[in-house]
């Protein structure tokens, strides 16, 4: 009888050089990268600082939040109307809501609604009631508008940079939009005109420079019996005509130096873009507020 003898397997034979350089570099790469994951790329679930609450000087009014100070809408407009009212708080940068503020020309805040083609301008001064400060406006079309509110935080008085924070809200329905006026040296408001003394030349943008408006009578003869308004003669608001982004302009001379004697109120002016901008002037004579919008370029 025969026996079948069974024979052990032979050993595998080593792998080769070639077999096993290719697997040596893939592994080299994983490690590599697994490395460069966990040291160079910020991980999920690690907590997040804190936004800082230090104050710049570049509010605009296209957000609702800066310096950490929120602006809360509670009522606004949604049709069209005269003395609709406005609500809304601040809060600050403890979330809760701020109630005491720094006075800048006169009043602890203002407010102001503009619509996105600048046609309709309105400059109000709302009322703090307890936590919510309370308004009117008038919105006699419909459009994309914005309210606008700037105020001075008390540990920030005496500063010229206010907090300018603004919402936008949307009356609907058919509307007309009026094209941007031309750039022009004289706009009649009433019975009186305003003139600028440097015609339509441009303004240079990213510099301080200064801004002469000269109010005259039907006649032609300055205006010398101007009345403080807001804490000085003239108020000036500018928006860029392209993203209605705001600026203040602040006054040269204080009410308390006494009407200008050639009706010419100067304001500081630093516009950081080229383009366009919207500008309203305010004044005061005999008791009423007038206001004239110019257009003014910069280069």
């Amino acid at each position: 009888m025969t026996r079948s003898v069974v024979r052990p397997a032979a050993p595998p034979a080593p792998p080769s050089k070639r077999s096993v350089v290719p697997w040596l570099i893939i592994v080299g790469l994983f490690a590599v990268t697994a490395t460069y994951i966990y040291v160079a790329v910020p991980r999920t679930d690690a907590p997040r600082a804190a936004p800082s609450a230090t104050p710049t000087a570049h509010s605009d009014g296209l957000s609702e939040r800066h310096d950490g100070y929120t602006l809360e809408p509670l009522a606004l407009p949604i049709g069209r109307g005269t003395a609709i009212p406005v609500a809304f708080r601040i809060r600050g940068p403890n979330g809760s809501p701020a109630t005491r503020y720094a006075i800048t020309q006169s009043v602890p805040l203002h407010a102001y609604v503009a619509r996105e083609d600048l046609s309709l301008y309105q400059h109000v001064h709302p009322r703090l009631d307890g936590d919510t400060w309370r308004t009117k406006v008038d919105v006699p079309d419909g459009g994309v508008y914005r309210l606008y509110v700037e105020f001075t935080p008390e540990e920030r008085a005496g500063t010229l940079h206010p907090t300018l924070l603004g919402v936008r809200f949307i009356i609907t329905g058919d509307t007309r939009y009026v094209p941007v006026p031309a750039a022009q040296a004289t706009v009649r408001v009433g019975r009186l005109s305003v003139n600028r003394p440097d015609g339509t030349t441009t303004v240079a943008a990213g510099r301080p420079s200064a801004l002469r408006f000269q109010v005259v009578d039907a006649g032609g003869a300055p205006v010398r019996t101007l009345e403080p308004y807001l804490g000085s003669f003239g108020h000036v608001s500018a928006f860029d005509v392209l993203t209605q982004a705001m600026v203040h302009l602040h006054p040269i001379a204080p009410a308390g130096a006494g009407p200008p004697a050639d009706g010419t109120l100067t304001f500081h002016a630093a516009f950081p873009y080229q383009g366009a901008q919207r500008v309203f002037v305010q004044f005061q004579v005999a008791g009423t507020v007038h206001q004239a919008a110019f257009t003014v370029l910069v280069a």
